[in-house]
């Protein structure tokens, strides 16, 4: 797979990500150790409780950047999904309200109000998932848009949260347009 940073298929690659959060916080694990000098001489104030406590910081916030890339790679996939059954004129009830958007709005249609709306309503089986999406979606807001209140979202995301979900879109809903042309 070509890796480069405007290939589609990276930008949706989950794999890539998990395998990025991972090293990540390994990498944290090991440089915040008490066992490694530069966590020493950059650290010395601290001791070995205050290491695990600035170490939990550490891999939250990674938690929470590795989060937000995964959101960012659904909304790739669900966008290059609407350009892609634009653009070929599929024939399905999809890819009609996606056209209908598109006579509307052009490329300016909203993720959630217009593409997840469509989805929702012209998808086999999609409602509950696209649901689950617009939740996950808050968690996004909140992450982008600088965390400066506490969100109201029904329940706490992490990264290992959203991969499942990130996955089981993937599986599940037949979105076009991430290695076709």
């Amino acid at each position: 797979m070509d890796e480069s940073p405007g290939n589609p298929s990276r930008l949706t690659s989950l794999e890539w990500a998990a395998q990025y959060h991972n090293d990540a916080v390994e990498s944290f694990n090991h440089y915040l150790s008490v066992f490694s000098p530069k966590s020493l001489s950059r650290f010395d104030v601290f001791s070995g409780p205050m290491l695990d406590v600035g170490l939990a910081d550490y891999i939250k916030e990674t938690d929470l950047r590795s989060s937000l890339d995964l959101l960012t790679k659904i909304e790739a996939a669900f966008q290059l999904d609407y350009q892609f059954r634009c653009r070929k004129r599929l024939k399905d009830d999809l890819s009609r309200a996606f056209r209908a958007l598109y006579k509307q709005d052009q490329r300016y249609v909203s993720l959630e109000k217009d593409i997840l709306d469509a989805w929702s309503s012209h998808a086999s089986g999609a409602h509950q998932l696209i649901g689950e999406l617009r939740s996950a979606f808050k968690f996004r807001h909140w992450l982008a848009h600088g965390r400066y209140w506490t969100p109201k979202l029904g329940r706490e995301y992490d990264f290992q949260l959203l991969y499942i979900l990130a996955l089981t879109v993937f599986e599940n809903l037949p979105l076009r347009g991430m290695n076709e042309n």
